[in-house]
């Protein structure tokens, strides 16, 4: 059986904290309504609802300096 040095051990953490991350964001931004995954089962609203007090108004963008 094979040492394992610390750095490895984190380099295999780190791959699979990633993997999951990347599952997890495209769960996030996925338009189903009934996602299944393995043993995970998961019913929602995909609609983005939003209260419009919330939103953050756009300041105008300036127009560039002509010399």
């Amino acid at each position: 059986m094979e040492n394992y040095t610390l750095a490895d051990v984190g380099i295999l953490i780190t791959t699979i904290s990633g993997a999951v991350v990347l599952i997890l964001g495209a769960l996030q931004k996925s338009k189903c309504s009934k996602i299944n995954l393995c043993c995970l089962r998961c019913e929602r609203d995909p609609t983005l609802k939003t209260d419009a007090s919330q939103l953050t108004p756009r300041l105008p963008t300036r127009p560039p300096d002509n010399p």
